[in-house]
């Protein structure tokens, strides 16, 4: 089974200070994946760049982001305005502000 979502060796910078070091995962068909650190490494960082919606990153050469093979890394706004919310979407820190217990998710 192919993934739908592939990050390899993610690598961000900002201005020249290291905020994920090469960071690579996969997630295939009805797969969840959590992403669990201390404050300050990199797991918001890590799920805002697979949207793009870092500014002022510095990426590393060979990172890649895919979504069903499609890469990501360097896609146009307009391509990834299709894949935000309807294909992928991001809670953010204060999940209460974001979920609503009367709708179903999946």
């Amino acid at each position: 089974m192919t993934a739908l979502l592939e990050v390899k060796n993610l690598k961000i910078s900002f201005k020249g200070t290291p905020a994920v070091k090469g960071i690579s995962f996969e997630l295939k068909k009805n797969e969840v994946l959590g992403i669990v650190g201390e404050s300050g490494s990199g797991k918001s960082v890590t799920a805002l760049s697979v949207l793009g919606l870092i500014n002022n990153a510095e990426y590393g050469k060979d990172s890649s982001i895919k979504l069903n093979g499609v890469e990501l890394m360097g896609a146009f706004n307009q391509t990834l305005r299709q894949v935000r919310g309807s294909k992928v979407g991001f809670i953010f820190q204060e999940p209460m502000s974001s979920l609503n217990p009367l709708h179903k998710i999946g």
